[in-house]
């Protein structure tokens, strides 16, 4: 799949010792399809959202009370091969999913937005606002295991919430498009979670699973 440039530094942080954190990458790809802001908001949800999970004290789960911490949850990195197949995903502005094959090592989000009044920007904030809410619409055991049912629960499915939340997705890159009236918004997510019988993320201590010194102000885990 298409490469294009890497990433480029974004300011760096200290995490409360003498050391200065490394700059977490930035979104850079070569790629006029998008751009880096859009590619920054992308990003952005996504690790606003997972830090937000992480810290376990916001976010509701149907039926199962406020979703419990995570004992290690990543931070995400933008990639520009993950956008590559994000592009050829929503490229022949088709109102469906594409099979696996069609992006290999990714698991794909996938949505519609049937307007086009709006601009691309909104048209993410809806998409990724759609996949997280699953959460608080349909819920998911307190737990967080990952079991085979999860495959069956139709149009209650937690399964765009899960590739989000999934706690060792470390890559994504996503794409949107307007079409003739409508949106496509595309993510992908490697390794890409919602393996069976595995957890979305382990639940315990905030961050106890993390490397000395790698746990950010969100909660989340650099690498």
């Amino acid at each position: 799949a298409a490469g294009g440039a890497t990433t480029t530094a974004a300011g760096g942080s200290t995490n409360g010792t003498n050391t200065t954190r490394k700059p977490w990458p930035k979104p850079n790809c070569n790629s006029r399809d998008l751009s880096n802001g859009l590619r920054r908001l992308f990003l952005n949800m996504h690790n606003d959202y997972r830090g937000k999970l992480a810290r376990g004290q916001t976010e509701v789960s149907a039926g199962w009370g406020i979703a419990p911490p995570a004992a290690l949850m990543y931070r995400m990195k933008y990639t520009c091969d993950a956008e590559s197949y994000a592009i050829q995903y929503v490229a022949k502005c088709e109102r469906r999913a594409l099979p696996e094959y069609t992006h290999p090592g990714y698991k794909a989000n996938f949505h519609v937005l049937r307007t086009v009044d709006t601009t691309e920007a909104g048209a993410i904030q809806n998409a990724l606002v759609s996949w997280w809410s699953e959460l608080a619409r349909f819920g998911m055991r307190s737990n967080m295991m990952f079991y085979r049912s999860e495959y069956r629960r139709r149009n209650r499915s937690v399964l765009n919430w899960s590739k989000m939340a999934w706690w060792n997705n470390k890559e994504i890159g996503c794409a949107v498009r307007k079409c003739d009236r409508f949106y496509l918004t595309a993510c992908m997510y490697r390794p890409g979670g919602n393996d069976i019988d595995q957890y979305v993320y382990k639940v315990g201590a905030v961050c106890s699973e993390c490397p000395k010194g790698q746990c950010d102000g969100q909660a989340l885990c650099r690498w």
